[in-house]
């Protein structure tokens, strides 16, 4: 069975880094670690593209690993002509040095460079905008017969296969449903704190009713993980990007993230299904605890930021401005 991930990120510049990291993440859990840096620089280039030159407001990463071979997509809302996309690892590189640095040159820069690592590589035409496809496949072992020929025996960069329809179930790239919501000064450790915290009673749900066959638990374990699982190609760059500051010793970190514009009932869902699990905690029949009142109040402060930004239009207030008793 194939692996399948995806995430959603704003295009914006401090996305690319997030997206190298999402793309290291998967990779290592497939055991496909040989492929990391090709498919990271691959992806890094894409992201660049489609946060500088596509006009979009975000962009969607697509992975799957079967069989050792990985294949990546960047899908965005970004209009133009996919043949001229197709053709412009075709210039050399003295041509794209004459070039301004326009669009068009730095986007045919990283799709030269996708051209040149990936074993195929395609533009898909979507009705809202594309979807850059590559395929990367482990190196042949010694002796393999010329079927299996690397990518650095090639004489030049494979050519683009291009689709109008594409043969893949299309993103939802309607950015009509979508809204950038903004987490300024947020705490990195607090906001890991939070995500553990769900994860570890999702585990633990799970665990017992499995093992115990208590249909509650299992019933619990299922909307709560199932919840998750559905908003976590939004949510997942949050948590890369939070992981990394804490990694890096910052201790504040600004977030962007898309949340549907209908996110009061999913928020309020959310919140009904942490009470009652906590509630089970308070009764000495789940170990793990509910999270501290530092965790309670961040996850205060981010339910408020939804919102009011989604609802109300409102401008971010930051962590500690809010923790301070500032309001709108």
């Amino acid at each position: 069975m194939p692996s399948r991930t995806r995430v959603r990120m704003v295009a914006q510049p401090a996305s690319v880094p997030a997206a190298r990291r999402f793309v290291d993440d998967a990779l290592t859990g497939w055991g496909c670690e040989g492929l990391a840096e090709d498919v990271g620089l691959c992806v890094s280039e894409l992201a660049t593209n489609a946060t500088l030159h596509s006009g979009s407001t975000y962009f969607q990463i697509e992975m799957e690993a079967q069989s050792g071979a990985v294949r990546v997509a960047v899908a965005d809302t970004g209009m133009g002509s996919v043949e001229v996309l197709a053709h412009q690892p075709e210039m050399s590189d003295a041509f794209l040095d004459y070039l301004a640095l326009d669009a068009a040159s730095a986007t045919g820069r990283g799709l030269f460079l996708v051209a040149a690592l990936a074993t195929a590589w395609g533009i898909d035409e979507l009705p809202g905008g594309k979807r850059v496809w590559a395929e990367f496949h482990p190196p042949a072992p010694e002796g393999a017969g010329p079927g299996n020929l690397d990518v650095q025996d090639r004489e030049g960069p494979t050519a683009a296969r291009i689709t109008r329809s594409a043969e893949r179930p299309a993103p939802e790239l309607d950015t009509e449903d979508w809204a950038v919501v903004r987490f300024r000064s947020c705490p990195a450790g607090l906001l890991v704190a939070h995500d553990d915290n769900l994860a570890e009673y999702t585990r633990e749900l799970q665990l017992i009713g499995d093992r115990l066959a208590e249909p509650a638990y299992q019933r619990l374990a299922e909307v709560l993980g199932g919840h998750v699982a559905r908003h976590a190609a939004n949510w997942d760059p949050a948590r890369i990007i939070a992981h990394e500051a804490v990694r890096s010793g910052r201790e504040l970190v600004d977030i962007d993230v898309l949340a549907t514009r209908h996110i009061r009932e999913s928020l309020r869902a959310l919140r009904g299904m942490i009470r009652e699990a906590e509630a089970l905690s308070a009764v000495g029949r789940l170990m793990t605890l509910p999270a501290p009142e530092p965790v309670q109040r961040l996850r205060d402060w981010l339910e408020g930021e939804f919102l009011a930004q989604i609802e109300d239009g409102a401008e971010p207030l930051a962590y500690g401005d809010w923790l301070a008793g500032s309001r709108r």
